[in-house]
């Protein structure tokens, strides 16, 4: 069974990503996975937007077959495309207050303070995802290599409103005091002839 791209026949499926219901008629992706519960493989569905953001080197492929491209076609093509360029990418699941105050960061390992925004992460492992902790959000350069999220945190929360949306931006500019440097930026820090 490969995967595809097609439109939801009723409004019964779940999306593996985000948990919410796809609509009847709604374009969905469906990745065909070897079935956990007995032979032969099952279809797990996919919103198009979190096939794109979440399953990039699954999804990319079923995109570039489709005989009529979908709408945001561009869009889930580019977002695909960078989930493959930066690994930690397919993480993200949705952008949030904390809480509590008594998360860490998975990259600068501080307290992630009560009512910060901060970035929800999960791992996709034997078919499901599993929450696998938060960043803050301005440890996005250092955890995912890119500061350029906000286009995708925008698909993927879209409750998130435009003063919101701008507060997170003016947070992705600033750089957390003691947050490990992205590789790249590790590697021009070091002094000459330095390994």
């Amino acid at each position: 069974m490969p995967d595809q791209i097609e439109a939801a026949p009723t409004g019964r499926a779940k999306c593996r990503g985000c948990g919410n219901a796809i609509g009847k008629g709604e374009l969905r992706f469906g990745e065909a996975l070897p079935n956990p519960f007995g032979e032969g493989d099952a279809m797990f569905w996919f919103h198009l937007a979190c096939g794109a953001c979440m399953r990039p080197e699954k999804f990319g492929p079923a995109l570039e077959t489709q005989p009529a491209p979908p709408p945001d076609a561009e869009w889930l093509k580019h977002a695909a495309e960078q989930g493959l360029a930066h690994h930690r990418l397919p993480r993200l699941k949705t952008v949030e207050r904390a809480p509590s105050g008594r998360a860490t960061c998975r990259s600068c390992r501080e307290v992630i303070d009560k009512g910060a925004w901060r970035f929800a992460l999960q791992m996709f492992e034997e078919g499901r995802f599993s929450p696998m902790g938060s960043i803050h959000v301005e440890c996005a350069k250092a955890y995912f290599e890119t500061k350029d999220v906000l286009d995708r945190v925008r698909k993927l929360t879209p409750a998130l409103g435009d003063a919101d949306a701008a507060e997170i931006t003016r947070l992705l500019d600033i750089e957390k005091p003691g947050a490990p440097k992205a590789p790249d930026e590790a590697a021009a820090a070091q002094e000459p002839g330095e390994k």
